[in-house]
């Protein structure tokens, strides 16, 4: 008999008086506390004339309320240490922040402050209205949520609310007001209907009695707020006869397709089975669909499966990108391969396995980051009723077996629930019609063209072996947490055979384990015909050994839960792996199967160079990555930095596989190799381990010889500056760069202060752009070291009738630092959120290794969480003044502006 499987350790629950549901999951090894609000107002709660009033709500939260200013809950959180943000669903809005224990009680006490007494003033919101027209058109240059958008509109019709775009129309935007959003707040935000989930290092009397006197002190809230109604779903009411379809053409690199299916709720006894089938036909290269339509049939460059789950009926959808000529046969063969798990090809005891683990997996690593956890738990208490109905729910999906897969395929995976879209490139020549996309989805429907695609021949009765298995790893992982670390054993340091280093820092606060390998190489390590090489190399490494093809590794890899990928990046490049702990010893004989022996096949350099074509030919997909890249290669020049992390396709089609081999054989070796391990790890068990994995292979091993590094990069003469117009687009990308500091130079420091200072939610460029002139929706500032100087960048996403007034501002921020510096709130500020950032990244496995592993390559100090506090706190006000005077000179920098050709300048608003 399978015993229960406990998500929740430890969860605690209450109810305020007049006030919310109170969910704590203490953790006392957590060095870091998750606080989120959930409400039941998402796109659900809306009328038909309120479409997107929940998100201009969302927005307005963080405008001031009865004892905060405007942006005072972002800056002042900053200031704390920690970090906020929030996101409106179909059924719910949830604000959620990250903070140190110490500052816990006083962020949700401005939180709550936020949430339920906001001010919603006039001007503000006529502020924040172009903001939100910025995020809309932001959406509308990003083809699959364009898609997204058409497909919700087609499966639930006009008339129901998850047919509403979540953002709403420009139109009705545009109309929404104080009256609507007070309106809004008072049916939708009661406490009593709204939930508090909490996780970490807290206490839950404290936490409880923060919300008691908040609400004591305040005073009671309206009585319509108190009294909201249960939000009833309808419906779906789909436009026009099944399978519904729509067909687009947008500015795009690739064909975007979806195939989507109507499926129950949530809390359907139905959804578990739904989403074993999802991950069975899409989770990663071991999945159906990706092996029959990427590596198989080439008719899909990449594809997946997922399930929106809600309050009312959901969509299960399955779809990816092509190429437009194969639109047709590609929504053929989707639809073909998920009705064959009806009949022809049922779930096999092996896939069922691999979607327990894969579960499993996800939520051990979720307790890692603590955010993940009270999501779940703030999540399931919203939408059914009870925190522990996700405890219902995974045991529920354990059970699940290949008949009730079966069954659910053929009850939902039928054409009177379909609805599908295809987005063809406005370039592209032809592409699908109508009539032959129609044909092809009703071909794969039809029963007599079906061919078995899923696993084939004799079926060994392995069911209850694999079923064993996954209830033995859950049993493990709940049984004890990971294992306790005695002070002075955070970090050890091994030399292994050959020179190699080790780096292990054993603990944490879930049973996970990440490996990390690095090397010097990347970009900075290629010439011009060669650009692209370590991106190429690093990503085909990890696909296959000389003893295990792509197909065996990619099953062994999602058979076990885990994460393995090569990476290449300007300075180096790796490959990186994770588990959950109990798995680790098969996962680490992998990795060094990958490290040592890769297989570099013909096969497997065929599909990831058609897979690199079509990453680049869907650059232009998003503009603001497009901005970055144009403005490296305006600030580099003929530096490596400034080509394209990809390389030109063209040049590495010439590159064969006896090249790769000799080229990895001499960038991976002892001498230029640094190992690092985090999690719940034994330091001298898993170094005795890779010392006997290695042994063979260091002795066989090249002695590293460092290729010769290019010049370093120039400063510009003088200001460089492009416009580079794109036809269709919705929005101006404005994206200025400058050379900053190498990894040996101190100075990073202070720029990461200056950029903190400048970019945060509460920083001057942010404040400027966004919250005061209502500008731009994304605004970001980023400095970065590398062994060659890295980039100081400034980016900003705005209207094009703005564009000039956002780069004036720009300028006019960075002339205001230059000349004064920064002042000392915003200084003080930008130093605690980098300290804690830091602290809330090491709460990772993956990133501690991964931290250690580059440091020690790059011969830097180790940088533990006092360390780098102490660097940090170290800088002084007169350091970013200089760091500003001397990086950030005007005739330095290089900027480039991405958008549609400028038709007029945009008006000044009569209120200022």
């Amino acid at each position: 008999m399978q015993s229960k499987i406990s998500l929740f350790k430890t969860l605690r629950r209450r109810r305020l008086p007049e006030g919310p549901k109170l969910i704590c999951l203490p953790d006392e090894n957590a060095s870091t506390v998750s606080i989120q609000i959930w409400l039941p107002a998402g796109t659900s709660a809306e009328k038909k004339d309120e479409a997107g009033l929940a998100h201009f709500l969302e927005h307005m939260i963080f405008k001031g309320s009865r004892n905060l200013g405007v942006g005072e809950l972002a800056s002042r959180v900053e200031a704390a240490g920690g970090d906020i943000n929030a996101y409106t669903m179909s059924d719910a809005t949830y604000y959620y922040l990250a903070c140190l224990p110490e500052t816990a009680e006083d962020c949700l006490e401005m939180l709550a402050d936020a949430v339920w007494w906001p001010r919603l003033d006039q001007t503000e919101a006529d502020r924040e209205r172009g903001v939100i027209l910025a995020e809309i058109d932001r959406s509308m240059d990003q083809p699959d949520q364009v898609l997204q958008h058409r497909l919700f509109e087609k499966a639930y019709g006009k008339d129901h609310p998850y047919g509403w775009p979540i953002m709403g129309s420009r139109r009705a935007v545009s109309g929404f007001g104080r009256r609507e959003l007070r309106r809004f707040h008072s049916r939708c935000y009661a406490p009593s209907r709204s939930i508090v989930a909490v996780s970490g290092r807290v206490d839950m009397s404290a936490i409880r009695g923060v919300l008691r006197e908040k609400f004591r002190a305040e005073g009671e809230l309206p009585s319509s707020v108190r009294q909201s109604r249960r939000i009833h779903v309808p419906a779906p009411r789909p436009v026009g006869a099944a399978p519904r379809l729509s067909i687009l053409r947008e500015r795009s690199g690739l064909a975007h397709l979806v195939v989507a299916y109507e499926i129950p709720s949530f809390t359907d006894t139905d959804a578990p089975a739904l989403e074993v089938l999802a991950m069975i036909l899409g989770m990663g290269e071991s999945s159906r669909l990706y092996k029959k339509m990427c590596v198989e049939t080439s008719l899909m460059h990449e594809v997946s499966a997922e399930n929106f789950f809600s309050l009312g009926a959901g969509l299960l959808f399955l779809g990816g990108t092509a190429a437009s000529g194969q639109a047709a046969s590609a929504a053929e063969m989707i639809v073909r391969i998920g009705r064959e798990i009806v009949r022809t090809s049922p779930a096999t005891p092996e896939e069922l396995e691999r979607v327990r683990l894969n579960f499993l997996s996800d939520m051990e690593f979720r307790r890692e980051g603590l955010s993940g956890y009270a999501r779940i738990a703030g999540y399931a208490e919203l939408l059914a009723g009870d925190a522990r109905f996700a405890e219902v729910y995974l045991n529920r999906l354990m059970k699940v077996g290949a008949k009730e897969v079966s069954r659910v395929a053929e009850r939902y995976l039928r054409p009177e629930g379909a609805t599908s879209g295809v987005l063809i490139p406005l370039n592209a020549g032809g592409g699908a019609t109508r009539k032959e996309l129609l044909r092809g989805i009703l071909r794969g429907f039809s029963e007599e063209n079906s061919e078995a695609s899923g696993p084939t021949g004799a079926r060994k009765k392995t069911g209850t072996a694999a079923r064993e298995r996954g209830e033995a790893l859950a049993s493990r992982l709940g049984r004890r947490g990971p294992k306790r670390v005695r002070r002075g054993e955070r970090e050890v340091v091994f030399r292994l055979p050959g020179g190699a280093r080790l780096i292990v820092q054993p603990g944490g606060v879930a049973r996970v384990f990440a490996i990390s390998v690095v090397c010097l190489g990347g970009q900075r390590l290629e010439d011009k015909k060669r650009a692209g090489l370590h991106y190429l190399m690093s990503n085909l490494a990890a696909q296959a050994t000389r003893s295990m093809d792509s197909d065996k590794l990619a099953g062994r890899i999602d058979g076990l839960g885990a994460v393995l990928e090569g990476f290449s990046g300007r300075n180096s490049i790796g490959l990186s792996g994770s588990c959950i702990s109990p798995v680790s010893d098969e996962l680490i004989e992998i990795f060094i199967g990958v490290l040592t022996e890769p297989a570099f096949s013909q096969g497997d350099l065929s599909l990831t160079l058609r897979e690199i074509r079509a990453e680049r030919r869907s650059d232009m997909d998003d503009l603001s990555d497009v901005s970055r890249l144009r403005a490296m290669a305006l600030l580099y020049g003929d530096h490596p930095f400034g080509r394209h992390p990809l390389g030109d396709p063209r040049a590495l089609s010439r590159i064969d596989p006896r090249a790769l081999r000799r080229a990895w054989r001499r960038c991976v070796v002892p001498g230029n190799l640094v190992l690092s391990v985090a999690g719940d790890v034994d330091p001298a068990a898993i170094s005795k381990k890779l010392g006997r994995l290695l042994k063979g292979w260091t002795g066989r091993s090249l002695a590293w010889r460092p290729p010769l590094p290019p010049p370093p990069p120039v400063v510009p003469a003088r200001g460089r500056s492009r416009r580079q117009v794109v036809e269709g687009a919705s929005q101006s990308h404005i994206q200025l760069a400058f050379l900053g500091a190498n990894f040996s130079d101190s100075r990073r420091y202070a720029l990461s202060v200056l950029t903190t200072a400048l970019g945060s939610q509460g920083g001057g460029l942010f404040w400027e752009l966004r919250e005061r002139r209502g500008l731009a929706y994304a605004v970001f500032a980023s400095s970065e070291e590398g062994i060659d100087p890295g980039p100081v960048s400034f980016y900003a996403a705005t209207a094009p009738e703005a564009e000039e007034e956002a780069v004036e501002v720009i300028h006019s921020e960075l002339a205001r630092v230059r000349e004064s510096g920064l002042g000392q709130e915003e200084f003080d500020r930008a130093k605690a959120f980098l300290i804690g950032e830091h602290l809330r990244s090491l709460q990772r496995a993956g990133a501690k290794a991964s931290e250690a592993a580059f440091d020690t390559l790059y011969g830097l100090e180790r940088e533990g969480t006092d360390a780098f506090r102490k660097k940090i706190q170290a800088v002084r006000a007169e350091d970013v003044l200089a760091v500003a005077r001397t990086f950030l000179a005007p005739e330095k920098g290089a900027m480039v502006r991405l958008g549609p050709p400028i038709r007029g300048r945009r008006r000044r608003r009569a209120s200022r």
